[in-house]
């Protein structure tokens, strides 16, 4: 779960204001049924990596049926949000085009409608990806029911899970490798970034770059998520010595990393509230499973605030393997230690205790665990 989100907020002025680019600028024409009156609309410019920024309001009085707001001048790097001062939901805009018409019910907001094809898109990339999630999270239930017991139904569960996950991700590289917006590629790429590997996205960010090469936005982000996944021998901890640190375990005494080697260690940065990592974990368990007689460990290194929920978490995703946090959130020792950005987070050392891979994810883990482990 990253700090700073990639597809946070914010104005972007890339052109010089006159009266013939005025002419180009968003108008969103919203038609309004059962929404709650006396409060504020709001449109905000939604860049890919900064903050949110409000470019047009309008207060709604007893009788509002419909808003006009504006945009500010198009932008294919960016998308549009409408929001409530009181309600919650909100809704996601595509500005490809001029004057974008929306009818939104309060009693049903996600089935508003508009003539925004790139929005529509949108809409329907958000649909299939949290039904896909919603899938992953029944299996996971399921597999949590289990407990500790392993026999051929979990196992089943397991797989079906691990399957779910690499076809999601896989529908998310294919959406964002193929469709025309490119704000909507980089957003697919975002949030595919914990199921798949660096491998299989590297190819959708390089085309990215080649089809849409005027965009100097959609570069620049497109080659920051390149950086992030570089290859581990392009630099980072990798041929490194592992940084040692010494923390609790859940029973209150000490454990150093250092105290693993000899064995493979994968050092696994979580935590509880951590929906991603939660995520994760059974690709997690599932390699410690294969590999656990076979010189392989694993140590949990939890960014959590209070020890109940941190516990709760290892047993209720069944992670059998040590653990260890200072509960400090992140100002944990560990944050600056291994220069983490974000959660999940993993290195796997050699039995000397020497980084070899880095932030391996879904089946990225299992392959390069068979690699070493043959």
């Amino acid at each position: 779960m990253k700090k700073i989100i990639f597809y946070s907020i914010a104005m972007l002025t890339l052109v010089v204001f006159s009266c013939k680019q005025e002419s180009n600028n968003l108008n969103v024409q919203i038609q309004l049924s059962n929404i709650n009156p006396y409060q504020y609309i709001y449109l905000d410019l939604i860049e890919l990596d900064a903050n949110p920024s409000t470019m047009d309001s309008s207060q709604l009085g007893a009788d509002t049926k419909s808003v006009n707001l504006k945009g500010g001048a198009l932008n294919q790097e960016v998308l549009y949000r409408i929001r409530f001062e009181n309600d919650e939901f909100y809704i996601i805009l595509v500005g490809d085009q001029q004057n974008i018409k929306l009818e939104l019910d309060g009693e049903n907001p996600g089935s508003y409608s508009t003539n925004s094809i790139g929005s529509n898109t949108f809409k329907n990339l958000l649909l299939a990806f949290n039904k896909r999630l919603q899938e992953m999270g029944q299996l996971k239930s399921q597999i949590e029911m289990k407990g500790s017991v392993m026999d051929s139904s979990r196992v089943f569960m397991e797989e079906s899970f691990r399957k779910k996950s690499a076809e999601t991700g896989t529908y998310l590289l294919s959406f964002a490798d193929s469709t025309s917006a490119p704000a909507l590629a980089i957003y697919a790429l975002g949030i595919s970034k914990n199921l798949v590997s660096a491998e299989q996205m590297s190819p959708v960010l390089k085309n990215i770059t080649k089809r849409f090469p005027d965009l100097q936005k959609i570069k620049k982000i497109a080659e920051a998520f390149q950086n992030e996944i570089a290859s581990p021998a392009e630099g980072g901890l990798v041929g490194k010595q592992a940084p040692d640190f010494t923390l609790s375990t859940p029973d209150g005494k000490s454990l150093s990393l250092s105290s693993l080697r000899g064995k493979y260690v994968l050092v696994d940065f979580w935590a509880s509230w951590c929906k991603p990592c939660r995520m994760e974990n059974p690709n997690v368990v599932s390699a410690f499973q294969q590999f656990k007689d076979r010189n392989f460990t694993i140590l949990g290194v939890s960014l959590d605030k209070t020890k109940d929920d941190w516990i709760r978490a290892i047993a209720d995703d069944q992670l059998y393997w040590s653990h260890v946090s200072d509960l400090k959130f992140w100002d944990s020792e560990v944050v600056p230690l291994y220069s983490i950005e974000g959660i999940p987070f993993n290195v796997l050392l050699d039995p000397k205790g020497k980084v070899i891979a880095t932030d391996l994810r879904g089946p990225a883990l299992e392959r390069k665990l068979h690699e070493l482990l043959k």
